[in-house]
């Protein structure tokens, strides 16, 4: 389906609480003989095939490969692949390719793509934004977790070793900058988590809970949980582990207790559900949480992380919500529960998690519309997704072939970067399959500076590129421009049409503006900034 331009008269419109003690540090788990990737997407593919039956649903088709090839880069590093990528994978006919790709991206260090860096690039992003949501100066600031948490996931370090590493972070002798002075988004250690999330134990009590088990315990801190069973001491039990966290500084208390401001009572560190906390020697009372938090034998903490990747792969969580999954019922979380199991079998190997998944059928399942916006979709079905902000720039980064940033990324392309992605926070959402859109956005990808650059036929660098090669004919050139922005061939439809136009262009001056034109229409249709 194709609208008008304002150049053309042509613009393209595509299609598209749990009780754990833990009173020493875990002893070392066994050896447990884990599942490969392939045999965790065939559980996977059992486990919903049987929901589905059960359920009466017909699932729907598997992708083909362009948007298997989309999907998956998009969601694994970050960005649209770029053209010659599209080439090799689609030109490939090998029957693991879809599987192969996967592990590529996750685990291939090689130049020039260097995809295991990417991914973990874009992993540290999407931990970044759960860990510490909204567009606040704070969440600014948490930006600066981003490098320690990409060596994290570069290294591939177990994801009960990462959590414990974030909730028992000090400031090793360093001075932590006010909570109201600029953000430092230049870099950090794990300490930069409590800062950015307020540098209070009130604050670290709430934000652990959530982003860790999956449960929003905020709405006790002043009185009983109104709609869950949390009590006020419940609250305070937890915040009374982070009490040594004062005044900017992260340290640990002598003694894990904490008297809420305006009050008479104390309280002491206890866990979730009310076990009271024992501190053992030479254990600090942050240490004796994290025993208890990614001990195997607590479900919250498991399944919370799982939730949150297939969030991230699935447009949602296998439950309404993943932060308040002691609010599930057990039936909504039998499946989650069992591949927590695995994952902490497979101990807490987060790469491992994430192939199982990206290689399953059901991650290759086309998405659903649902005529009722407000239903939610049947269980294990996606719905199309729209980008992140940082998503976005960089498919447009790779569209445009934009000249190579300097490494730590803080002044990309003199400031668009920031420029962009601060415009788009104000529309994006905390979950990935709910976007507020604005007429701000819009106008910025529109006519924003890196879009108008990329159809300008003397400083776009995929226009010269592609216009220029003497060894591209007319249909492989439209063919190309599709490649390096939908990362897809046109459609016979699209191709017919468009090259009628191209060719009764009176001279190569105006083809080349149809070019453009074109390629501007891309950039700026649904398909671009959504995922199928």
């Amino acid at each position: 389906m194709f609208l008008k331009t304002p150049c053309l008269m042509l613009a393209l419109v595509l299609i598209d609480a749990t009780s754990v003690t833990a009173d020493e540090p875990a002893a070392a788990r066994p050896e447990v003989s884990r599942l490969t990737t392939e045999n965790l997407a065939r559980w996977i593919d059992e486990r919903f095939a049987t929901a589905w039956q059960e359920a009466k649903i017909d699932p729907p088709a598997l992708i083909d490969d362009a948007t298997f090839l989309k999907r998956t880069s998009l969601d694994l590093t970050g960005s649209i692949p770029s053209v010659s990528q599209a080439r090799d994978f689609l030109d490939y006919a090998g029957e693991h390719r879809r599987g192969t790709l996967v592990d590529r991206l996750l685990n291939d260090p090689r130049r020039p793509e260097k995809y295991a860096e990417r991914t973990a690039a874009h992993w540290a992003t999407v931990w970044r934004r759960m860990m510490v949501p909204g567009n606040s100066q704070e969440a600014r600031m948490a930006v600066g977790l981003e490098p320690w948490l990409k060596e994290q996931f570069n290294a591939n370090v177990p994801y009960d070793e990462l959590a414990r590493k974030l909730v028992t972070a000090t400031n090793d002798g360093q001075a932590m900058m006010p909570v109201n002075a600029r953000p430092r988004v230049q870099g950090g250690g794990p300490a930069l988590f409590f800062q950015a999330i307020g540098g209070k134990p009130e604050s670290a009590a709430s934000s652990v809970s959530r982003v860790f088990l999956g449960v929003r315990i905020g709405c006790a801190e002043c009185h009983n949980h109104p709609f869950a069973d949390w009590k006020q001491s419940d609250f305070w039990g937890m915040a009374a582990f982070f009490s040594g966290i004062k005044n900017g500084a992260i340290n640990d208390a002598v003694t894990a207790t904490i008297r809420p401001e305006n009050s008479t009572v104390e309280y002491a560190a206890a866990f979730l559900g009310g076990e009271p906390a024992r501190i053992g020697k030479g254990r600090t009372p942050r240490e004796t949480l994290a025993d208890w938090m990614v001990a195997p034998e607590n479900s919250l903490f498991a399944a919370t992380a799982v939730n949150r990747v297939w969030q991230h792969l699935l447009g949602r969580g296998m439950t309404d919500s993943v932060d308040d999954l002691d609010k599930a019922s057990p039936a909504e979380r039998k499946i989650l529960d069992d591949l927590a199991k695995l994952f902490v079998d497979a101990k807490f190997d987060l790469r491992w998690l994430i192939a199982g998944i990206c290689k399953s059928q059901l991650y290759q399942r086309e998405c659903i519309v649902l005529d009722d916006t407000d239903a939610e979709p049947p269980p294990g079905l996606r719905p199309i997704k729209t980008l992140s902000p940082e998503q976005v720039f960089n498919s447009l980064e790779q569209a445009l072939s934009l000249p190579v940033a300097r490494a730590d990324g803080s002044a990309r392309f003199n400031g668009l970067r920031d420029q962009l992605i601060s415009r788009m926070n104000e529309a994006a959402s905390n979950n990935p399959d709910e976007f507020r859109a604005g007429i701000p956005q819009a106008l910025l990808l529109m006519n924003g500076r890196l879009t108008t650059e990329a159809t300008d036929l003397d400083q776009s660098r995929t226009l010269r590129g592609v216009l220029d090669a003497p060894f591209l004919d007319t249909e492989a050139k439209l063919t190309t421009l599709y490649l390096a922005t939908l990362s897809r061939p046109p459609r016979a439809e699209e191709k017919k049409f468009l090259l009628e136009h191209i060719r009764k262009q009176a001279d190569g001056d105006k083809q080349k503006q149809a070019y453009a034109e074109i390629f501007w229409g891309l950039l700026n249709s649904p398909e671009f900034v959504l995922e199928k």
